[in-house]
């Protein structure tokens, strides 16, 4: 049976508010929602257990929001089907400065050269990876606040994605997208194009 996959946000999990919404909208079908540890993992690891998961439970559909809308978006360089990318993370080196910078006084030595190298990594991996995505016309859609207070209007992000499908903008959600529940019907239509 085909299933639908939500990829949370950084300092987020599994059972994020937006992987429940996506259960009740599609009830009757397997909505995976795994945990990544971003802080743990370099953004290939976090590849290949999207490829994994893709392929062993035969995903079609992905959705992901924030940091998880980056690793959705980076997904499509092997994954054929349709994704959502809910205000996706499009600039991660600056992204990941602004998130982690509260964090870094708190941590030791060790934990501040796990960030750092982390932040190499994902540096490395956006010019790898993200910048050189294929672009298939229409399977990227996209999600967007007018007032996203973290990644602002998504003008870059559009320009690195001039083939994607459909766009929904939403007024005040911020990037949390607080009204997530309101893209049922937008959701439901991409799943009706890939569930037969």
């Amino acid at each position: 049976m085909k299933s639908i996959m939500y990829v949370h946000g950084y300092g987020s999990d599994g059972n994020a508010t937006k992987g429940r919404i996506l259960r009740e909208m599609f009830d009757g079908v397997p909505v995976l929602t795994p945990t990544f540890d971003y802080d743990r993992l370099s953004p290939w690891e976090v590849q290949r257990q999207l490829v994994e998961l893709c392929r062993r439970e035969h995903v079609a559909m992905m959705v992901g929001s924030s940091m998880g809308g980056y690793h959705t978006l980076c997904a499509t360089s092997f994954f054929e089907g349709p994704v959502w990318a809910i205000n996706p993370v499009s600039d991660i080196k600056v992204t990941l400065q602004r998130i982690t910078s509260p964090l870094m006084q708190q941590l030791d030595g060790e934990g501040k050269a796990l960030a750092g190298r982390r932040l190499a990594e994902y540096e490395q991996f956006d010019a790898e990876v993200f910048r050189c995505l294929p672009g298939r016309a229409g399977q990227v859609n996209l999600a967007l606040s007018t007032d996203d207070e973290l990644l602002g209007d998504h003008s870059g992000l559009l320009r690195l994605f001039p083939l994607h499908g459909r766009v929904v903008w939403k007024d005040g959600c911020g990037h949390r997208f607080m009204r997530f529940a309101e893209m049922g019907g937008a959701l439901r239509a991409t799943w009706d194009g890939v569930r037969d």
